[in-house]
């Protein structure tokens, strides 16, 4: 058995292998590494990426209490299941945003009434909320200069690409 760390979360798995996905943030299995070669060289912020890091932030809790809320309010176990995972995998990222802002992870409210009363309803504003983050985190890539930074996004983008194709149909 291995220990490998996840270069855009930073959590550990325990596997003979690293998994397909970070069982954590999503992240492709190329992001995964053995810890003993984990290393995230130090880098100073811009302010454009910190602005741009700050709106990603607030994008993330806003998608992750939706999760939350359409999880609690499906009237099937698959799509709660899915629902909720998706919740947890966005407080993952707003976690991660967090760490890289050197500030405490938000507080993310499981309680909130911000969604539909129907799974189909959720689905659609996942889908939106999806291609949203998608849009927003390509420009911010465009913008970072600092090489973390990049790597972040770029596979923060390609997570949201996965949860924008579990609604792709179904609505």
């Amino acid at each position: 058995m291995k220990v490998f760390k996840c270069k855009i979360c930073q959590e550990g798995y325990l596997g003979d292998e690293a998994p397909t996905h970070c069982p954590f943030c999503g992240a492709h299995q190329p992001y995964l590494i053995e810890a003993k070669d984990f290393d995230i060289p130090e880098y100073t912020l811009t302010d454009v990426s910190r602005n741009n890091l700050e709106e990603a932030l607030k994008l993330e809790v806003g998608n992750a209490e939706f999760y939350f809320c359409a999880a609690g309010r499906s009237d099937n176990v698959a799509d709660a299941t899915m629902f909720k995972r998706l919740g947890k995998v966005e407080s993952e990222h707003a976690s991660t945003i967090a760490k890289e802002l050197k500030i405490s992870s938000p507080d993310i409210s499981r309680e909130k009434d911000m969604c539909n009363n129907e799974d189909v309803g959720n689905l659609a504003e996942s889908h939106q909320r999806e291609a949203n983050a998608i849009e927003h985190y390509t420009k911010f890539l465009g913008d970072a200069t600092e090489e973390r930074i990049k790597e972040i996004f770029t596979a923060i983008v390609e997570i949201e690409k996965d949860h924008l194709s579990l609604s792709e149909g179904r609505f």
